[in-house]
C-alpha cells in the first residue's frame, strides 16, 4: 500500500477512532472524579448533620423527650442541606435543586427511627384554619419533611391463638411487650438477660457474669452558674460562675443528684433550705432539694423507708444503679421466659419481617436479582431461649441479638422502599430512585448505633450516567444510648474518686490494661461522653444599655487523656465486649490479628469495672416505656 493511501486510512479512519477513544476515556475519568467528589461531599454533609445533632442533644437537658427530638432532627436536616449546597455550589446546585436528588434520610435512634422524605400533605391552611382533604384527592400536595416516629416492632402469635404480643426492640437488650397471653394483659418493659447468670445476694449486692456488683462512689467535675445578690446593693440577682469543682453524685429517677459540701453551698439559691446540701442541675444552675425531695433521695440511697436526709453523708452517698439493673433485669427476664420460652421466630406475623427475603434489587454490574439484605443465619427455635448459655441477650453474638437486628432491618427496609417509591411518583423525572443494597457492615452499624443515613441519587455526571450512593455516619456521642463499646476505664485512688492515679484512661478491651497496666488503685468506668468537653454559659446584661453578652465556660467532667494505644490508635484493642461480659478467652481472627494473645482471658478487675459501669449507665437512661411495668390480668 502506498504511503498516500496509508495517510488517507490514518486520517479518515484511525485518527477519528483515536480521538473518540481519547474523548471516551477522558469523559470516564471526569465521571469517576466527579463521582468521587460527590461521595466526599455527601459524606461530609452527613458528618455535619451528625455533629449538629450531637451539639443539640449533648447540651440539651430535654434531648430525650420526643418533641425535642423532632426539633433536633429538623435542625439536623437543615444542617445537612446547607452543607450539601455549600459543597455542591461550584456545580451550580442550590438547596432547592438538591431536594430533588435526596429521596430519603434515615435517623435511627435508640427505640425507633425517623424518616425524612417526600409525603402527601392532606392539610391545607385557609384563613388560618386547617382543611383536611379526602385521602384519594388529586389535590394532595407533595411535601418534604420528617415523618412520624416508627418503633422497632414485631408481632408474635402462638399456634393456639392464645398469645398475641407486640415487642418493641431497641439498639440493645431493652424490650417492651404489649398484648395478651390467654386472659392476661401484658404490659412489660425491661432489659433482657439470662436470668440464670444473675444472683441477688441477701446483702443487696449482685453476682452477674461471675463478678460481684456493688454500690459505687461516683463523682465528676461540673461548672455551676449560680444566682447571687447584686454586689452594687441594688435589688435582684446576677449570675456568677464557679470554677470546675468535683462533686459526688448518685443516679435517681434518671437524673444525677449531687451532694454539696463545698464553700459555695446554697450560694444565692432561692430554693436552698438550710442544712439540705443536695442539688440537681438545671441548665447549670444548682437547684437544691426541699425536705421532702431530700428525704425521698435518702430512702432510695439507703434502701430504708424510714431514712431521712440527715443520715446521708459522703461515706454512704453511693450509687446502686448497676445493682438495680441486674435485679430488675432478672425479674423481667423470668416473666419473659414464662411467656416466650417455648416460642420461635416462626411465630412472627409482621409482614415486613416475613417479606424480608423478598425485598430484592437488580445488581447493575451483573444483572442478577439479589436480596437487599440476607437474613442472619440462626436457628429460628433459639431466638427466645434466653436460658441457653450460648444465647445471652446481652452478648453481641447471641441468637436473640441477630433476630433483633433482623427485625430492625426489615422494618427500615420496608419503610425506606415505601418512601422512595413515593418520591418516584412525585418527582416523575425519568430516573428511577431505588433503595440500594447496603453492605452487611452498614446494616450492622445501623442496628447497633444511633446513625444518620443519607441517600443521594439521580444527578447526571456524564456519559449518560447518574450519581447514586449513600452515606452512613454513626453518632457515638449521644445521651440516649449506651453501646457495649461506650465505657472508658480510669484508675483512681481507692475511696477517693476525684484523684486520678495515672491521668490516662483506657478502653476496657485494651490488652495493656488487661495485662495489669495499672498501679493498684481502683478501676472505675464512665460513659465516653463524660470525657467530652462540656459548656456552661449564661447571658450577662449591661444595665446601662440592656445589651446582653453570652459568657461561656468550658470544662471536662473527667480529667486525663486517652491512652494512645487503645483510645486514639486502637492498636491494643484485643478483647471483644463478649469476652469482657462472659469472661471468655480471646480468639484471633482468620487474618491472625493479635494471634500472640490467643486463649488469654480478660483481667477480672477490668471485667468487674466494665460490667458494673455498663449496667449502671444503661439503667440510668431515660426510657419512654418504663411506666409499662404492670402485669395485669
Amino acid at each position: 500500500m502506498k504511503l498516500q493511501q496509508l495517510a488517507v486510512v490514518f486520517i479518515v479512519i484511525i485518527l477519528p477512532i483515536s480521538l473518540v477513544i481519547n474523548m471516551y476515556v477522558d469523559n470516564n475519568q471526569k465521571v469517576i472524579a466527579e463521582e468521587a467528589a460527590y461521595d466526599d461531599i455527601l459524606l461530609s454533609a452527613t458528618n455535619d448533620a451528625v455533629y449538629a445533632y450531637q451539639m443539640n442533644t449533648l447540651r440539651n437537658g430535654y434531648s430525650t423527650v420526643n418533641d425535642s427530638k423532632i426539633r433536633d432532627i429538623s435542625a439536623t436536616v437543615n444542617t445537612f442541606y446547607n452543607s450539601l449546597a455549600s459543597g455542591m455550589g461550584s456545580s451550580g446546585y442550590r438547596r432547592e435543586d438538591l431536594q430533588g436528588y435526596i429521596p430519603a434520610m434515615l435517623f435511627t435512634l435508640y427505640d425507633g427511627y425517623y424518616l425524612y422524605g417526600d409525603y402527601q400533605n392532606a392539610v391545607t391552611i385557609t384563613d388560618g384554619k386547617q382543611e383536611y382533604l379526602t385521602v384519594n384527592s388529586n389535590e394532595l400536595a407533595s411535601r418534604n419533611g420528617v415523618k412520624p416516629f416508627i418503633y422497632y416492632t414485631c408481632e408474635y402469635t402462638s399456634n393456639s391463638g392464645n398469645l398475641d404480643i407486640v415487642i418493641n426492640y431497641t439498639l440493645d437488650n431493652y424490650i417492651t411487650m404489649m398484648g395478651v397471653n390467654g386472659s392476661d394483659v401484658i404490659n412489660l418493659s425491661g432489659y433482657l438477660v439470662n436470668p440464670d447468670n444473675i444472683t441477688v445476694n441477701i446483702d443487696g449486692t449482685v453476682n452477674a457474669h461471675g463478678v460481684l456488683v456493688e454500690k459505687e462512689k461516683l463523682g465528676e467535675y461540673i461548672v455551676t452558674i449560680d444566682t447571687i445578690p447584686k454586689t452594687d446593693g441594688s435589688t435582684g440577682t446576677e449570675y456568677s460562675p464557679c470554677e470546675p469543682e468535683y462533686f459526688q453524685y448518685v443516679y435517681f429517677n434518671n437524673n444525677k443528684y449531687y451532694i454539696d459540701n463545698s464553700a459555695n453551698i446554697g450560694k444565692g439559691s432561692s430554693t436552698y433550705v438550710t442544712g439540705i446540701n443536695f442539688f440537681r442541675l438545671n441548665n447549670n444552675l444548682r437547684v437544691y432539694l426541699n425536705a421532702n425531695e431530700a428525704n425521698s433521695l435518702a430512702k432510695y440511697v439507703l434502701n430504708d423507708e424510714n431514712a431521712d436526709y440527715t443520715q446521708l453523708n459522703e461515706g454512704n452517698f453511693l450509687d446502686q444503679s448497676a445493682i438495680n439493673y441486674y435485679t430488675k433485669a432478672k425479674e423481667f427476664s423470668e416473666k419473659f421466659w414464662d411467656i416466650f420460652g417455648g416460642l420461635s421466630t416462626i411465630n412472627v406475623v409482621t409482614d415486613s419481617y416475613n417479606n424480608q427475603l423478598n425485598y430484592t434489587k437488580v445488581e447493575e454490574s451483573t444483572g442478577e436479582i439479589v436480596p437487599i439484605h440476607e437474613r442472619y443465619d440462626y436457628d429460628i427455635t433459639d431466638a427466645f431461649d434466653i436460658k441457653d448459655p450460648d444465647n445471652d441477650p446481652e452478648a453481641e453474638d447471641s441468637t436473640f441479638n441477630e433476630h433483633r437486628m433482623d427485625v430492625i432491618i426489615s422494618s427500615i427496609e420496608s419503610n425506606l422502599m415505601s418512601i422512595i417509591a413515593n418520591f418516584n411518583i412525585h418527582q416523575n423525572s425519568g430516573y428511577e430512585f431505588t433503595l440500594p443494597v447496603l453492605s452487611e457492615d452498614d446494616w450492622y452499624k445501623i442496628t447497633n448505633n444511633v446513625t444518620v443515613v443519607s441517600f443521594m441519587q439521580g444527578l447526571p455526571i456524564g456519559n449518560f450516567k447518574y450519581y447514586s450512593n449513600y452515606a452512613i455516619v454513626a453518632n457515638t456521642k449521644n445521651k440516649e444510648f449506651v453501646s457495649r463499646d461506650s465505657i472508658i476505664l480510669r484508675e483512681v485512688e481507692t475511696g477517693n474518686r476525684d484523684n486520678d492515679v495515672s491521668g490516662t484512661y483506657h478502653s476496657p478491651r485494651c490488652i495493656e490494661l488487661n495485662n495489669g497496666g495499672y498501679t493498684g488503685g481502683q478501676l472505675i468506668g464512665y460513659n465516653s461522653i463524660d470525657y467530652l468537653q462540656q459548656l456552661a454559659s449564661y447571658d450577662e446584661v449591661d444595665p446601662s444599655s440592656y445589651k446582653s453578652t453570652t459568657l461561656s465556660f468550658y470544662y471536662y467532667p473527667h480529667s486525663g487523656s486517652g491512652a494512645y494505644e487503645c483510645i486514639i490508635g486502637r492498636e491494643d484493642i484485643v478483647f471483644t465486649t463478649d469476652n469482657l461480659l462472659e469472661g471468655t478467652p480471646f480468639k484471633s481472627s482468620n487474618e491472625g490479628v493479635h494471634a500472640e494473645y490467643e486463649g488469654q482471658n480478660p483481667n477480672d478487675d477490668v471485667r468487674k469495672a466494665y460490667i458494673t459501669a455498663l449496667a449502671r449507665e444503661k439503667e440510668a437512661l431515660y426510657k419512654v416505656s418504663e411506666y409499662f411495668n404492670e402485669y395485669a390480668t
